[in-house]
């Protein structure tokens, strides 16, 4: 019985996950008929709101790409890195 509901809750969580890819994709279709002038302002009100999310998002993407890639900081690196970061 829980077998069943665990493969349609799998199911949902697919289509979902489906659904917000189509989306993301359609927004940015969008995006990309606007004329430069637009697509500007809008990166940059996109910034002015959303700074962390999207500094937070690329680094997690730098994160994931050196790691996939097995690209990691040597200690010295890593140091350095800890010691730029903001207090």
């Amino acid at each position: 019985m829980n077998l069943g509901l665990n493969n349609d809750k799998n199911k949902l969580r697919k289509t979902m996950q489906t659904g917000k890819l189509t989306i993301a994709h359609s927004l940015y279709a969008l995006y990309e008929t606007l004329s430069d002038d637009i697509q500007q302002a809008f990166l940059q009100k996109l910034l002015q709101k959303q700074r962390d999310k999207l500094e937070n998002l690329a680094f997690y993407l730098a994160c994931k790409q050196a790691k996939d890639e097995n690209e990691f900081l040597s200690d010295s690196d890593s140091q350095d890195f800890i010691k730029s970061l903001p207090q």
